[in-house]
């Protein structure tokens, strides 16, 4: 259960990252297409090579900076082996990718290249794939795949909810699985909290306490956006996204037994532990909300 009540604060618009089109990138982007795009074409079928949607998000998974990303990525391509590789689905069903004969400078600037830029979810890719490991009866990869394809591919209508009836505070309607919706309503549900214990109303604590312990989760995509942002950090955000929600599951617990005194205690160490997390992730969340 992933408990975002942490990130509620957070400003609730995003902003997409633009690189500039300088030398070295334009020049990476030339290198990339003449190279490797004859191979890590997402929209070839049968597939050479993974595309580098999930190239990209696994090696910045796996990686502190862009330097740290040029450098690992660098040198895979300049000795490619089956030890060394990230992907190991793709090179245990497509084999390790031949050496390119590229000079390592040349190398260098396609992985900065890859990096920096924004590559489109490989929609075709994954319903090709899902449709040929279903008919191979191979479900786990099917699953995996059309999993993908319906998370990034698909548009969702959006589903209204019903009405708070306490504090006349209004549910969020959203596409399902939108992040910025579940911080929204996350934050709804804490100034529900709030005036429930001004009030001390425990049945409308509870209620607002269970509700920020069980929200709705973010959408597959959503979810591998977070984990390609957090890269490294991802533990550790998950370990204070958890003591959140474990602080919700007592609040709960102690509105149920009318202990105003303990639950005051434990929404004072709700709302620290919200603050610090947002102080440490508020930058790169605040980039994938929608």
């Amino acid at each position: 259960m992933n408990n975002l009540l942490l990130l509620t604060i957070s400003l609730l618009t995003f902003a997409a990252p633009a690189y500039a089109q300088d030398k070295s990138f334009l020049e990476g982007k030339q290198l990339f297409q003449d190279t490797c795009l004859s191979c890590h074409d997402a929209n070839l079928e049968p597939a050479k090579a993974p595309p580098m949607f999930g190239v990209q998000m696994k090696y910045k998974m796996t990686t502190n900076n862009k330097a740290d990303f040029v450098g690992k990525v660098s040198a895979f391509v300049m000795n490619p082996s089956e030890d060394k590789a990230l992907l190991k689905q793709p090179v245990k069903m497509l084999g390790v990718m031949p050496d390119i004969g590229a000079e390592e400078d040349d190398v260098r600037k396609i992985a900065a290249y890859i990096h920096d830029e924004t590559f489109a979810p490989p929609c075709d890719h994954w319903k090709h794939a899902a449709e040929r490991f279903k008919a191979e009866g191979k479900m786990k990869l099917y699953q995996r795949h059309q999993q993908k394809y319906d998370a990034m591919c698909v548009t969702k209508t959006s589903t209204p909810k019903p009405a708070l009836k306490s504090y006349n505070l209004s549910k969020v309607t959203a596409e399902e699985g939108s992040l910025k919706a579940i911080m929204q309503q996350l934050g709804l549900d804490y100034v529900a909290l709030e005036s429930a214990i001004l009030l001390q109303d425990f049945d409308a604590a509870a209620k607002a306490a269970h509700a920020m312990a069980f929200h709705d989760t973010p959408s597959f995509g959503t979810k591998m956006k977070l984990m390609a942002s957090l890269r490294s950090d991802m533990p550790k955000f998950k370990e204070a996204d958890d003591k959140v929600h474990n602080l919700a599951v007592e609040i709960e617990s102690t509105a149920k037994a009318k202990d105003m005194k303990t639950m005051i205690a434990k929404q004072s160490l709700m709302l620290s532990a919200c603050m610090a997390c947002h102080t440490s992730y508020r930058s790169r969340i605040i980039e994938i909300l929608k």
